[in-house]
């Protein structure tokens, strides 16, 4: 039997026709297709994934100005944020070209921007995301710390003011800031990805005329004059307000050393006053050496003053040839080492302002020495330590790769000695008469057994306990806060397996 269809036949059935051919593409891929709450839904084989009106959606979500990555292919998408902070609200914005997308956080509908607050940052306490589009929903599941945050054991409770402020890093995985109460209880942290080039380090807390800031490095991926061996890392200063929302990426300027500017290395960053800071840069410069009789390649440790955008005041080693004899580490000049290609031979990483005269004090871990410098000349007006020490220090009082050489409220200049000459990490406390170039009074302090070969810091607070981040050191303590009069151990990060950190310090 032939049947015949007219045109009106046809068009009727175009729609059934095209549904079919749907279907069988579907099916194809795995996929099914049903009409959910009047919402077309296509979904897997094994219900992990569908297609709707929010598959396709162009919606891009940022939490504290950082974008909150979304699967809204799956059926029970789940998301960390980047960035989270307990102690102030948290800024959720979205940005979308479909005016009908509707978003609501644990039930309560959302305008952008919206504050959202969090009171445990845990991968186990969770936020309830909720996007919708007429009849279409997908429920986020946001945890509030994501799942590659190490784990931290705290023991203890410290009762010396303000937080610990540190960094978590290892070899092949997530970077992180932390800040962290005396009871260990995490109050902010920032994610950096696994990044070849470097990990995020060095939070700070600043008070400047009442007003807070914090700064962290942040490292530039893909950076092929990262020297990782020698710890140089190359990147930007981020500077966040008190809510945590960044406000400034700060790096070096173009100057005499620097002509182009760039970007800064990880170690130091001091900020003085609004759009008033120290920083510090690794800069190659090619210099004749006639013990060589040839140019050489080196890494020059730079500083540079920045105020309202302009270089007021820059200091660069090139500028003084007698530190490249008192090198004592990552100094073959011959750059023949392939690890090397520059020799990193001072190696700067700390700063301090002497508030007595406004110079600078320096620690440069490669000539075992701290320099006070002019900060209007330049003129290095002492060395304490190495092979240009002007204070006749003895066999006990000499250090070696010395970290955070800093004054404290008292006057004296308490450095973390990590001791590669013997192995043994040391804290180091000299009261300076710098007229006369003596050491008036000295006091170490050891942790029998403690050895960290680079990085660390220490810092002394108003109740003479000592916040000691002990570096690469870190395998089985991250931080700790030691009454050394007591002999007690006040509180202790014991970090997971494989971590450690350049800096944990405590900020009022």
């Amino acid at each position: 039997m032939c049947m015949k269809w007219n045109r009106s036949d046809l068009l009727r059935l175009l729609p059934w026709g095209l549904l079919g051919i749907a279907l069988i593409f579907f099916a194809v891929l795995g996929f099914s297709s049903e009409e959910a709450a009047g919402c077309a839904v296509s979904i897997s084989a094994d219900g992990s994934h569908l297609g709707d009106l929010l598959t396709t959606s162009d919606l891009e979500i940022q939490i504290n100005g950082l974008p909150l990555s979304l699967d809204l292919s799956q059926t029970a998408p789940i998301a960390a944020p980047l960035s989270l902070s307990r102690e102030t609200a948290n800024i959720l914005t979205w940005t979308t070209s479909d005016r009908d997308l509707q978003l609501s956080w644990n039930g309560q509908k959302l305008t952008s921007p919206a504050a959202i607050e969090v009171d445990q940052l845990s991968p186990q306490t969770t936020a309830t995301l909720t996007i919708r589009k007429g009849d279409c929903r997908r429920n986020v599941t946001v945890q509030t710390l994501p799942d590659s945050f190490p784990a931290v054991q705290f023991t203890g409770h410290s009762l010396s003011e303000g937080d610990y402020y540190g960094d978590l890093m290892n070899d092949d995985g997530d970077s992180y800031i932390f800040k962290m109460d005396n009871d260990g209880q995490l109050l902010y942290y920032y994610r950096g990805f696994y990044n070849k080039s470097g990990s995020v380090m060095n939070f700070q807390k600043h008070e400047l005329d009442g007003v807070t800031y914090y700064s962290f490095f942040e490292p530039t991926a893909n950076v092929s004059d990262h020297l990782l061996y020698m710890g140089v890392q190359y990147g930007h200063v981020n500077i966040l307000d008190d809510q945590y929302q960044r406000i400034k990426q700060v790096e070096l300027l173009p100057s005499d050393a620097l002509p182009t500017g760039g970007m800064c290395e990880n170690h130091e960053f001091l900020m003085l006053g609004e759009n008033h800071y120290l920083i510090t840069g690794s800069v190659d410069q090619n210099i004749w050496m006639s013990s060589e009789g040839r140019y050489v390649r080196i890494k020059a440790a730079l500083i540079q003053e920045i105020q309202d955008d302009e270089v007021i005041f820059e200091w660069c080693s090139c500028d003084y040839p007698a530190l490249l004899k008192q090198s004592v580490e990552n100094n073959d000049y011959t750059n023949t080492n392939d690890l090397y290609y520059a020799a990193d031979y001072a190696h700067i990483n700390s700063l301090c302002v002497d508030p007595s005269d406004g110079n600078v004090i320096a620690s440069f871990r490669n000539l075992d020495e701290v320099l006070k410098i002019d900060r209007k000349t330049g003129e290095i007006l002492w060395t304490l330590g190495g092979l240009g020490d002007d204070f006749e220090l003895t066999e006990e009082q000499l250090f070696s790769r010395q970290h955070y050489a800093k004054l404290t409220d008292a006057g004296t200049l308490l450095l973390f000695d990590n001791g590669n000459a013997n192995e043994q990490t040391r804290i180091l406390e000299f009261k300076l008469n710098e007229k006369n170039r003596s050491v008036t009074s000295f006091q170490e302090m050891i942790v029998a057994g403690k050895y960290s070969f680079a990085t660390g810091s220490v810092m002394k607070t108003e109740a003479d306990t000592y916040v000691i981040g002990w570096g690469t050191g870190s395998v089985h303590s991250l931080m700790s806060e030691i009454d050394f009069e007591n002999r007690e151990v006040i509180a202790e990060m014991i970090p997971a397996y494989g971590q450690y950190s350049y800096r944990v310090v405590k900020f009022k």
